[in-house]
């Protein structure tokens, strides 16, 4: 899959280290979350199709 394309879609962006040149981070401007390394464009475009939590997916409330 090209992770790098769908997570582009959702809004993700790349941020390298100026320290160290391997390094970098995948970032949401409007998120707090972050990923690296060799499968962070995966984990972001995973976490942009993941449909919310919603009490229906909880099951009945006793």
């Amino acid at each position: 899959m090209h992770w790098k394309i769908i997570a582009l879609a959702f809004g993700w962006r790349l941020a390298r280290d100026n320290d160290e040149e391997d390094l970098f981070v995948v970032y949401h401007p409007g998120r707090r979350e972050h990923f690296s390394g060799e499968g962070a464009w995966r984990q972001a475009a995973l976490r942009s199709i993941r449909a919310p939590r919603t009490d229906r997916d909880k099951g009945p409330r006793p």
